[in-house]
């Protein structure tokens, strides 16, 4: 999964027109003008390559014309050809005509190939935030003690709510609790879980043992009676709804639970 920035295939084809427009470069120019009329298109096609390094599969022929479009403009522009004297010939001219025509002909036909969607909002979420970075929900100073666990769960929760699969959500988001939990238990325990008997009603009854606050423990166990059990079974199904209200809920107490921890 990447992130596309569609500014970037905007702002390519609008720098074409430095090279089709007339008077940006032609025979005879000299190359301080030439640097600045093809700095615009040398900075997108970079651009280009660099945002479609993934996409080889689907963008093999664009990548390829805009490769071969940039060495051209680097072969008018190189410093060793300014300090020569040589002003541009008809047929880098030509060279970078037809360049951009190609580019333009294999992106408008590969581009059909390529999907780009568009993530709703989830409520009052960041689908950005959701996607690439659920944790920052908590201070630098709790990320430093969140376990791997927690963090993949957490990760793997969030994307399921952004991409609209909320029974997979309502799953990776308890069982990101659980694993927090687990840490809650070792860090006021002082070892890891000793107990053959595992599972929600277990943790919270120890926790509550060792003093954990109350506004923690009803929390865990709110959650905990809203039959979150169901979600493991093919039989039972979550709406995008009860995902997105599960997983505040579990958010807010697992806040409170790195807020105890760090």
């Amino acid at each position: 999964m990447k992130k596309t920035d569609l500014n970037i295939f905007f702002e390519l084809g609008h720098s074409f027109g430095y090279l089709l427009g007339a008077g940006s470069y032609g025979v005879g120019k000299e190359y301080p003008e030439l640097l600045v009329n093809l700095a615009f298109p040398r900075q997108w096609l970079l651009a280009f390559l660099n945002q479609t390094n993934e996409f080889e599969r689907y963008l093999s022929d664009s990548r390829k014309a805009a490769e071969a479009l940039l060495r051209a403009i680097r072969a008018i522009t190189d410093p060793d050809r300014a300090r020569a004297g040589h002003p541009v010939t008809q047929e880098e001219c030509d060279s970078l005509v037809h360049g951009a025509a190609q580019l333009d002909e294999c992106f408008e036909r590969e581009t059909r190939k390529l999907s780009v969607f568009t993530v709703t909002p989830k409520g009052t979420r960041d689908t950005g935030i959701l996607i690439e970075s659920p944790e920052d929900d908590f201070t630098p100073d709790q990320q430093k003690i969140l376990p791997k666990q927690f963090l993949y769960d957490l990760k793997q929760a969030a994307r399921c709510l952004a991409f609209d699969a909320p029974t997979a959500c309502a799953f990776h988001v308890c069982r990101a609790t659980e694993a927090l939990m687990l840490a809650y238990y070792e860090k006021l325990a002082g070892q890891p879980w000793p107990y053959p008997n595992k599972g929600w009603d277990s943790y919270i009854d120890h926790l509550v043992k060792l003093k954990a606050p109350t506004s923690i423990t009803d929390r865990l166990r709110e959650i905990k009676s809203s039959d979150r059990n169901a979600y493991i079974h093919p039989d039972k199904s979550a709406t995008i709804e009860e995902a997105r209200v599960l997983y505040s809920l579990c958010d807010g107490v697992n806040y409170y639970m790195a807020e105890e921890m760090a």
